[in-house]
């Protein structure tokens, strides 16, 4: 991760993982198929660190789509704060190599997770088809932004839109 927010995917080279990591080359291949595997385990890790702090902080009083938007605020300003490792992982979950699918699988289920416990036990929401959602927009909102299609801030403010269009008025209040 360190390699990549220094100098993006192509820093990210194997020989230079194991150096930092002070272990073997064989020790990474050992674990990690190549650099794309490395850096979705690297954000699986994140998302989840992200998830159980923003869970902890999470205001129980409120309506459900004020606590969502704020959550989802903090972490697209947490990625936004972080362009070059962001596009860095863009490309990496853009991989179609099968291996990289369990840590996809993993980083989809945190951040659905994430944003199911800042929901709540809402009556008339359906959180897991909002969780769904709302994880197609963010996907789409980080790639147009590291893609140079949309403005920084933009993130956040998709992802607030989004809320505002998945939870109707009468439920968030």
């Amino acid at each position: 991760m360190q390699l990549a927010a220094e100098g993006g995917y192509e820093a990210v080279q194997m020989r230079a993982v194991a150096e930092r990591a002070n272990v073997s080359l064989g020790t990474i291949y050992r674990y990690f198929g190549g650099k794309d595997d490395l850096l979705l385990a690297g954000l699986a890790g994140w998302v989840h660190v992200l998830r159980h702090r923003l869970e902890d902080e999470v205001p129980v009083a409120g309506a459900a789509a004020d606590r969502l938007a704020d959550v989802l605020g903090y972490a697209a300003g947490a990625a936004e704060g972080a362009p070059v490792l962001m596009s860095a992982l863009v490309t990496a979950l853009s991989t179609t190599d099968p291996g990289a699918a369990k840590y996809k699988l993993h980083i989809d289920s945190e951040v659905g997770e994430m944003i199911v416990a800042a929901i709540g036990d809402e009556p008339g929401i359906d959180a897991a088809g909002v969780s769904r959602v709302v994880g197609h927009v963010w996907l789409s909102a980080i790639t147009r932004w590291v893609g140079g299609l949309a403005a920084a801030g933009s993130v956040e403010a998709e992802l607030r839109h989004a809320v505002r269009m998945l939870i109707p008025s009468r439920a968030a209040t």
